[in-house]
């Protein structure tokens, strides 16, 4: 047996072993082989010191994502619990701790922002979890938080974002979702948001890195990726769906990246944080200041046309006229209200907010974990 051989054969073996904690092990996804691919074709051939690393490697992991998980829950609790102008919705990609590489791109979008957090949409992704059960449960998860936050928080502008897996769930949380996918699993068909009424009309922008199910020749296609096809393009149901979003979305892709264009390099799918995070956040900024101010043309627009069609009488009896707008003040965009239903500057310093101080602890520990794997791999290869 050759090295290539191996290296291959225990890559099958990692991810179809049999069982699992003494169960059969659900298909598996198959969804970071790229990487995976990539971190083997670093390894030695000896098999006892390829085992040595990733035993290795693995221990620290463990350690290391238990403790970003904590972390990052202790913040996605605390961020949800008051109204923020910029709220950010985040589906990971897979195998990825919470928030994963879009840990950056929280930073750069809430980056001088006073008012903006982040949640986490919640779904069980590990390598060993069902494909098409997991986005089903991020797509329904995804559509009942975004619609609870909007309820909660009417004002605030949405942000939503997804990589890899996560792109997946955005894309049916957009546009409706279903279909079959890896291992020829079948995901259940399900709606996606109304671009014309709220949640749905409150999206200021939505972001889509790395897409399983990019398809070609979008109006939101971004990149040199934008004319190919990746693994699962969506049929044209779903499509119609996203196009309505078609002015707040951008699907980032290039034509190198194996997954949402069946490219040839896996380094290109892992790294878009790294190199379009700062571009992604200004964009984001702008798509929120457009949405800020046609919120304010409408209102605007609103209250001259209530006054146009006021009365004329009111203005002979001042003292009535002043007494009805004190008691109606609450429905009218005054400055009174605007302040209670938007946070102010006093409520976003009350509560942690993903600045680059208040982020550092989730991105430490996604840059961690990695480094553990990488560090103790390399360390192997240096003996050898």
């Amino acid at each position: 047996m050759d090295q290539e051989q191996w290296r291959i054969r225990v890559l099958k073996d990692l991810l179809e072993p049999p069982c699992t904690l003494g169960r059969v092990r659900p298909p598996s996804r198959l969804f970071d082989i790229p990487h995976i691919l990539n971190r083997f074709s670093q390894l030695p051939a000896d098999p006892f010191k390829m085992v040595s690393a990733l035993s290795a490697g693995l221990a620290l992991l463990s350690a290391l994502r238990a403790a970003s998980a904590a972390s990052v829950a202790e913040r996605q609790a605390t961020g949800a619990s008051e109204c923020r102008d910029v709220h950010v919705f985040l589906a990971r990609g897979n195998n990825e701790p919470y928030p994963g590489r879009q840990g950056k791109l929280v930073t750069a979008i809430c980056d001088g922002l006073d008012s903006c957090d982040y949640e986490d949409i919640q779904f069980w992704n590990p390598l060993e979890s069902p494909y098409c059960q997991s986005v089903e449960e991020g797509a329904a998860n995804g559509t009942s938080q975004i619609t609870a936050y909007n309820k909660r928080c009417p004002d605030a502008n949405l942000v939503v974002s997804g990589y890899s897996q996560g792109a997946h769930i955005v894309g049916d949380v957009l546009g409706g979702g279903g279909g079959t996918f890896f291992q020829e699993c079948k995901q259940k068909s399900s709606p996606g948001l109304d671009a014309t009424k709220a949640p749905g009309n409150k999206i200021a922008a939505a972001l889509i890195f790395g897409d399983t199910r990019h398809t070609a020749n979008q109006p939101y296609n971004y990149l040199s990726g934008a004319g190919v096809n990746g693994l699962f393009p969506r049929p044209e149901d779903q499509l119609a769906g996203m196009r309505a979003f078609a002015n707040v979305t951008r699907s980032y892709c290039v034509d190198s990246d194996p997954i949402c264009a069946v490219g040839d390099t896996a380094a290109n799918h892992l790294n878009y944080f790294d190199i379009y995070s700062s571009e992604a956040g200004k964009w984001v900024q702008e798509m929120v200041g457009k949405a800020d101010t046609a919120v304010s043309s409408t209102r605007t627009s609103a209250s001259s046309s209530t006054r146009s069609t006021a009365p004329s009488s009111t203005s002979a009896t001042p003292s009535a006229s002043a007494t009805a707008t004190t008691a109606s003040g609450s429905a009218s965009p005054t400055t009174e209200p605007s302040a209670t239903a938007s946070p102010t500057s006093d409520n976003a310093a009350s509560s942690p907010s993903p600045t680059s101080e208040n982020a550092a602890v989730p991105l430490a520990g996604s840059t961690l974990f990695m480094g553990a794997v990488c560090f103790a791999v390399c360390a192997v290869i240096g003996v050898a």
